[in-house]
């Protein structure tokens, strides 16, 4: 009967997750069904003219905004298909826009726009002086302010060195595409850095601010491509869509507010594509860049990706990570903490990212891991994590203010993460997190709830396997800490007075020596200042914090460490 009433309940919430062409061909791909000379046709049709495709590749599939990793497979492709097909697809590689064909070089000097005025591609001046306007401006920003790599010469393939536009009719709700298919290498480097061309959709009804957005994401894709263009689409698709927010559109922020995405389908891997997930999980990038300092660890995962010739990605974060005196797992445990803090939760707690207090309506956590009677117990309930993937488990304490206990046991052999996150309305929070790799995969977490309004408990698996990774738990309440449990909430900021005067002190316990930052956010959200971000020895410590520019009114801190963290809100009176 509990296997029945599962998938009840799995058909009532819909939360699988929906297909695209590109998912459809793949899944044909593994079965036989497809060959790689039918995939290469169906995908370039999937976003230039679905009249090419087999009723049964359309119906019921998602439309896809950004076509680049369309290309990219059929790219990776290539190599699988016969000869008259790859020939084909090679001709493709640079689109033809028709005839008569225009050319218009962008004023910053960067872009030459391909376009007509006649046939299915036709097009109008304004709107190619648009796209030209939202071109230079994603150079402007993501090179010559941002500091990334340009991309690498085309060696003269468009007509000169500047990066070929393409203005071309596309379907599938594709606004534009970027590829490196026919492209050179950059030949002063060893390195699988290729040069790109882009296109852009040539309808206007998209309007000026979104296709000027797809401009930057788009672009930065060719930037990618000119560090390691084999990386995977997951990343290339994070990355460009935290772009946009970068250099100021918030057109990211659509893709937070519902649908699929870090959010609202946290039991996915990370590294899933399809349902427009890859788009909805800006914040890991954004984590990367308010963790450790600025956008530039982000521009180090992908130095770090340049250094070894194909796709490396996991590595390149951990190595990067590593710059840091972290670990990719380290990262992806903060990361879990941080995504709690979004939406609904942000107002009145404390903001782990800009702007998110609009990235409504926040975490979704299951039914059954909503907890207000103690004691408690469950499982992975109808969508078991998946690698890399987790589950939050909301307990509200108010009528439990002590220590409380959390059981877990997960698949054996398997290790997994397990963290604590506590809260209040006042603006204060704690996190902490530990490492379950015994191979019975428990662990007991005690927390102490008194003083919170509210604990959270999560849980994932880190480790890649085609297994279900099922787990039980059970939280109680104790009269006292027994031997043997850990203990949370170890973190710890608050100020020497509050309200408090620029140059007074900050006091901080550390448990757990490492990478340690304290930033200060607004009631915006908006992070004002970073009070220190290097290596911290564990243990008490005071610090000083002069608030050099900051005005009158409330504040949050944030300790972020090795291990955990914590934050408070505290006023400033100068």
């Amino acid at each position: 009967m509990r296997y029945i009433m599962l998938a009840l309940l799995a058909a009532i919430i819909s939360t699988a997750a929906a297909e695209t062409v590109l998912s459809r061909v793949n899944d044909g791909l593994e079965s036989g069904d497809i060959t790689p000379d039918q995939a290469v046709v169906y995908l370039w049709g999937s976003i230039h003219d679905r009249s090419m495709l087999p009723a049964d590749l359309l119906e019921g599939t998602v439309e896809v905004p950004c076509g680049t990793p369309v290309m990219d497979r059929i790219t990776s492709l290539l190599e699988s298909c016969t000869a008259p097909v790859r020939g084909d697809m090679l001709d493709l590689a640079r689109p033809s826009v028709g005839s008569p064909e225009y050319t218009y070089n962008t004023a910053g000097g960067h872009f030459k726009i391909h376009w007509t005025d006649n046939g299915v591609n036709a097009t109008t001046l304004s709107w190619v002086e648009t796209i030209g306007t939202g071109c230079d401006f994603a150079w402007e920003q993501e090179i010559n302010v941002l500091d990334w790599d340009a991309p690498p010469s085309d060696m003269g393939l468009g007509g000169d060195n500047r990066v070929d536009i393409y203005v071309l009719s596309l379907e599938g709700g594709t606004i534009g595409w970027c590829s490196s298919s026919g492209e050179p290498p950059d030949p002063t480097t060893p390195e699988a850095d290729y040069s790109s061309h882009i296109a852009m959709s040539n309808s206007q009804s998209w309007g000026e601010e979104q296709i000027q957005s797809t401009c930057t994401h788009e672009f930065k894709h060719a930037v990618q491509n000119g560090y390691e263009a084999a990386e995977p689409s997951w990343f290339k698709e994070n990355c460009a869509t935290w772009m946009e927010y970068m250099v100021g559109y918030d057109t990211y922020i659509g893709y937070l507010h519902g649908g699929a995405n870090c959010l609202r389908r946290p039991w996915y891997d990370i590294r899933t594509m399809g349902d427009l997930y890859e788009y909805g999980c800006s914040p890991w990038p954004m984590y990367m860049q308010y963790r450790c300092g600025g956008q530039e660890t982000v521009r180090m995962v992908w130095e770090e990706c340049a250094a070894v010739i194909g796709p490396n990605m996991l590595a390149a974060m951990d190595s990067t990570a590593a710059q840091y005196g972290m670990t990719f797992k380290q990262w992806l445990a903060e990361y879990d903490a941080w995504r709690w803090f979004t939406g609904a939760h942000a107002d009145g707690d404390y903001y782990p990212y800009g702007e998110s207090s609009q990235w409504t309506p926040g975490p979704y956590v299951f039914a059954p891991h909503n907890i207000s009677t103690l004691p408690a117990s469950g499982d992975e309930y109808v969508y078991p994590p998946d690698n890399y993937g987790l589950h939050w488990i909301h307990v509200d304490v108010t009528d439990y203010q002590s220590w409380i206990l959390f059981s877990f046991d997960g698949r054996d052999g398997f290790p997994w993460t397990v963290g604590v996150i506590q809260s209040d309305e006042s603006g204060n929070s704690a996190f902490e997190y530990h490492f379950v790799e015994n191979s019975s995969a428990t662990l007991s977490l005690a927390a102490n709830a008194a003083g919170w309004d509210e604990v959270i408990f999560y849980v994932q698996p880190t480790y890649e396997s085609t297994l279900t990774m099922t787990y039980d738990f059970t939280i109680t309440q104790m009269t006292g800490i027994e031997e043997g449990e850990t203990q949370g909430g170890s973190f710890t900021v608050s100020a020497v007075s509050n309200p408090m005067v620029p140059g007074e002190s900050i006091m901080l316990g550390i448990p757990s020596a490492g990478f340690t930052t304290l930033d200060v956010y607004d009631l915006s959200g908006r992070m004002v200042q970073t009070v220190f971000s290097e290596d911290m020895p564990a243990g008490q410590t005071t610090v000083r914090w002069d608030a050099d520019g900051l005005s009158d009114g409330a504040y949050f801190l944030r300790l972020t460490g090795s291990g955990g963290g914590a934050s408070t809100k505290v006023v400033l009176v100068n």
